[in-house]
């Protein structure tokens, strides 16, 4: 170790002439971490998944963790700069170098133990090491809300009477041994420690006899990027086809503003002022910044002045740039896009290539630290966020447009901003469908899948009737949670186009940029009638005016930088009304009882039942989340009737997918009992 600049080293030889002691400690300690064998490796490192790069003394024990990520994992985004990752890295470098045998035992953030980011240490510590113990201690504010799988407390390990939910990361401790005698393959065990008595539920299973009878042996494996974590995994499951291997092109990255929201709006009309402004050189920067526009602010690699400068050289305001942004499920409002950097933090100008009229977009994510909740998937036609699920959120284009690969081309067409129309070499539309996709159809006799539109989209439409079957989501929530959702595929014609046809009403219920007779429109159907209908407190007619149509029920407040924070709202849960319980013919699906749902004291929307309530997809509870961004604290005004309007649709909508599982329940079945053998393909 070297002190980091001459000041620093000027002030430990001063501390070292006044404390002789100091240096002889150091120097014994030095001899100990650099020349003597260690044979047993402990401690709590710290951790902090924001602590910035690797220092240059530090930066060796993590590079080796990022070997292969990209080229033999396909993991392009990752992060291994945590503190406690640099400390394995200290472990297994001390072992390599010193040490034939060891044991290392931390108690550290349990991150490592399934992350795709850190696939590639997992597998460093399955060839350093014979056998290995996870304890997992849970915890996690993030990943589980600090809720056991039965929704009881389960607050950190490191939990005190003074502090009762303790830290915030989930923790695991590990046992890592390295025989002499090397074992041919390590031998992976695993538990979980949940709720408020882990600790002492921990020391006493030190005192069984049989102590490696407490433990599941777990299966590393490529298919589960070698997951240290014990999971329920069929093989049946692994053996159906990945998302990521039916396209053509691998899913593309969502996009990302990162710039507090200043290109996404609520509304069209402020978004267009302020960018027209921006764009307009006569306006000066001091006015853009005493008027508020929030481009005027620094942010993630945003030098916003300088960036404003490339901008408005580069191009000018266009209109059609303003497009509809999907933000999360049931959540669509205005951007103002530009592939020119760095006004977007990510522009993807390789995916916006691929919004056109008439293409459609499968929303998914490779994996999630979070317990699923609700589909992984989801289905747009907008733009879409790279924050829309709740990790790590990819799109699949249904139709691929071929794009020009010529730089210079690329680089003379810049100051027309955008990869549009232009780009494309020719009007050729393709299937995003691979090879083996391909060959898959043609078995079935399915021959030219480019030819349109609807069959095109056949397994994609099939992965979402399959992606919202509760039976599917139930058994295999492990292996959703992993990796890109896997999903079997029929055997036969017939049965796939039925499933697809189910996929196409769970598509046109997904998106909300179009109406649906029966369910937003038209004659509603009897089922959905009664649900979510705006009241009014005592009967009458609201008052907009009033002020009736705020949202003050404390359904979302200000958090730090920007963020939103959910509220408990008002919500009054009772059982149905006659009148209700009669419209509603499928009780069973709808539970025994409904809510109301309070917008202020005044006004509220009717008959929102349980399950349509607690509806969530990639992560979140639907309705509830597209509340807490409208409270009118954080809103600056009241909701208009379009936006009342679109809750009892969105209910609605989610109430039609709700009756719709028995029939999606009935095709999964079909189809796992039967399945296509992928693997068979060449």
């Amino acid at each position: 170790w070297e002190p980091p600049d001459e000041t620093a080293k000027k002030q430990i030889q001063q501390l070292e002439l006044s404390f002789p002691e100091l240096k002889e400690e150091r120097d014994a300690a030095d001899e100990v971490k650099r020349d003597k064998p260690i044979l047993v490796i402990l401690g709590n490192p710290p951790y902090n998944a924001f602590a910035g790069v690797s220092t240059k003394e530090e930066k060796g024990l993590v590079e080796p963790y990022k070997e292969g990520l990209i080229s033999e994992w396909g993991i392009k985004k990752f992060n291994l700069d945590d503190l406690y990752v640099r400390f394995f890295g200290l472990a297994e470098q001390h072992i390599a170098k010193k040490s034939q045998k060891c044991v290392v035992c931390y108690i550290s953030s349990f991150s490592y133990l399934n992350d795709p980011s850190f696939v590639v240490m997992r597998q460093r510590l399955l060839n350093e090491f014979d056998q290995l113990w996870f304890d997992c201690m849970n915890g996690s504010s993030r990943e589980t809300g600090k809720l056991t799988p039965e929704g009881q407390p389960d607050p950190s390990v490191f939990s005190t009477e003074y502090n009762r939910q303790g830290i915030k990361q989930g923790t695991t401790i590990s046992l890592m041994i390295r025989q002499e005698n090397r074992s041919q393959r390590p031998l992976v065990r695993f538990r979980h420690f949940w709720g408020v008595n882990k600790r002492n539920e921990l020391l006493e299973s030190l005192k069984l006899e049989d102590f490696d009878a407490q433990y599941q042996v777990v299966t590393p494996n490529k298919s589960n990027r070698l997951s240290l974590r014990f999971s329920k995994v069929k093989q049946s499951y692994l053996n159906w086809v990945s998302l990521a291997d039916l396209c053509k092109k691998e899913p593309f990255r969502a996009f990302l503003e990162a710039r507090r929201n200043a290109l996404i709006s609520f509304d069209k009309a402020p978004l267009e002022q302020q960018m027209q402004m921006y764009y307009d050189s006569k306006v000066d920067w001091d006015t853009l910044k005493l008027l508020g526009v929030t481009l005027t602010e620094d942010a993630a690699r945003f030098d916003a002045k300088s960036a404003r400068v490339k901008v408005i050289s580069t191009e000018t305001y266009n209109p059609d740039n303003l497009r509809r942004y999907f933000v999360r499920p049931f959540e669509t409002r205005y951007c103002y896009y530009s592939s020119v950097r760095p006004l977007w933090n990510e522009p993807r100008p390789e995916l916006w290539a691929q919004y056109w009229a008439g293409n459609s977009f499968i929303i998914t994510r490779s994996s999630t630290e979070k317990q699923p909740k609700g589909s992984p998937l989801c289905f747009s036609s907008c733009l879409v966020d790279y924050q829309s699920l709740a990790r790590n959120v990819s799109v699949i284009p249904i139709r691929l447009r071929p794009v020009s690969n010529n730089k210079k081309t690329n680089k003379t067409k810049e100051k027309n901003t955008l990869f549009n129309l232009e780009e494309i070499t020719n009007t050729t539309v393709t299937a995003n469908l691979s090879a083996k996709s391909r060959q898959y159809l043609n078995q079935l006799g399915i021959t030219n899948p480019d030819a349109d539109a609807d069959t095109a989209g056949l397994i994609w439409m099939h992965v979402l009737a399959i992606g919202y079957s509760p039976a599917y989501l139930t058994e295999n929530a492990d292996g959703i949670r992993e990796n890109w959702p896997r999903i079997p595929l029929p055997t036969s014609k017939t049965t796939l186009i039925a499933s697809a046809e189910l996929g196409k009403q769970i598509a046109a219920l997904l998106d909300t940029e179009n109406n649906i007779p029966g369910v937003t429109s038209g004659n509603i159907n009897p089922q959905l009638k009664t649900i979510g209908v705006i009241s009014r407190v005592g009967g009458g007619q609201i008052n907009p005016d009033a002020g009736e149509l705020a949202i003050t029920a404390g359904w979302g407040s200000a958090g730090k930088a920007g963020i939103t924070m959910p509220g408990k709202g008002k919500i009054n849960t009772r059982p149905y009304t006659p009148e209700e319980s009669q419209a509603i013919s499928e009780v069973e699906l709808f539970g025994k009882n409904t809510n109301d749902i309070y917008l202020n004291e005044i006004a509220y929307w009717r008959n929102i039942p349980n399950p349509v309530w607690e509806y969530t997809i990639g992560g979140y509870q639907v309705i509830k989340k597209w509340l807490s961004y409208r409270e009118a604290k954080l809103l600056g005004r009241s909701l208009n009737k379009e936006e009342v309007r679109e809750v009892t649709n969105m209910a609605r909508r989610i109430a039609a997918i709700i009756l719709l599982q028995p029939d999606l329940d009935a095709n999964y079945q079909t189809i796992k009992n039967s399945c296509f053998d992928w693997q068979t393909l060449e």
